[in-house]
């Protein structure tokens, strides 16, 4: 399947770093409100950061999917929790949260 691009698909240079918000059963881009999956475009050498806001203490986590991988995070629940990945090789990177699978996703295109 191919993965879809938000609205860093055109052109120009990426930026260094994306946010993407973990809310109750939702990962959302901070750049350009893709929900669902949440996609966003970065540099090769970019930075993620997820922010778990609004989870009503229901715990999430952020799990890389497909051939290009990059490490899982923890099973967290706190709000204002992060975790960061720097993406250092371009590639499509897939992900979605081991608790709610298929209802929680986004992708990270790396360029």
């Amino acid at each position: 399947m191919a993965a879809r691009q938000g609205g860093d698909a055109g052109g120009g240079t990426a930026p260094p770093a994306a946010a993407v918000s973990v809310g109750n059963n939702v990962f959302k881009s901070g750049h350009n409100g893709s929900a669902n999956p949440a996609v966003d475009t970065i540099a090769a050498g970019g930075t993620v950061t997820w922010t778990w806001t609004n989870t009503g203490g229901v715990q999430h986590t952020v799990r890389s999917l497909g051939l290009t991988i990059f490490r899982n995070s923890v099973v967290t629940s706190g709000d204002g929790s992060t975790y960061q990945v720097v993406f250092r090789r371009a590639g499509t990177y897939q992900y979605d949260c081991a608790i709610h699978g298929a209802a929680m996703t986004g992708t990270i295109v790396v360029r």
